[in-house]
C-alpha cells in the first residue's frame, strides 16, 4: 500500500517535471533526469525499510484492500500506459515515465498476484510472530 501510494507520488512528480522540462536544453533535461532518479531511489529505500519493519513485527496486509488497490492502480496505470505509447523512444525525460508506467503495470500485477496469496493462505488480517 505505501509502495502504491509512494509511487502515485513519485508517477505524478515525474510526469510534472518530464512536461515542464521538454523543451529546454539538454543539460536542464539531464538535471531532471538526475533528480528523478535519485528520488526515486529514496522512495525505494523507504518502502523496503517499510517492508523489513512490517516483517519484524509481523504485520500482514488486508488481501481485500491489496486487491482494490491494486485494481484501481493498474487501471490508473494502464490508461497512463496507452497516452504515453507514443513517447517510450523520447528523451530521457519522456523515456523514463514510460518506463516507469510499465513497471508499474508490472507491480500492479504482482500486487494482485500477492493479494491472492494472501487470501488463498487465509492469513488475511491475521498477526504473524517471528520472534
Amino acid at each position: 500500500m505505501q509502495a502504491d501510494a509512494l509511487d502515485f507520488l513519485a508517477d505524478a512528480a515525474n510526469y510534472g517535471i518530464s512536461l515542464s522540462v521538454v523543451g529546454l536544453a539538454l543539460r536542464h533535461r539531464a538535471a531532471a533526469a538526475l533528480a528523478k532518479g535519485v528520488t526515486m531511489a529514496a522512495f525505494g529505500t523507504w518502502v523496503i525499510g517499510s517492508v523489513f519493519w512490517h516483517a519484524f513485527h509481523g504485520t500482514l496486509p488486508s488481501a481485500f484492500t491489496m486487491g482494490t488497490v491494486g485494481i484501481a492502480a493498474l487501471a490508473a496505470n494502464a490508461v497512463s500506459f496507452g497516452l504515453l505509447w507514443a513517447f517510450r523512444h523520447g528523451d530521457a525525460n519522456m523515456r523514463s515515465a514510460w518506463i516507469c508506467t510499465r513497471n508499474d503495470v508490472l507491480g500492479n500485477l504482482a500486487v494482485l498476484l500477492a493479494a491472492l496469496g494472501v487470501f488463498g493462505t487465509g492469513t488475511d488480517g491475521l498477526t504473524l510472530s517471528w520472534r
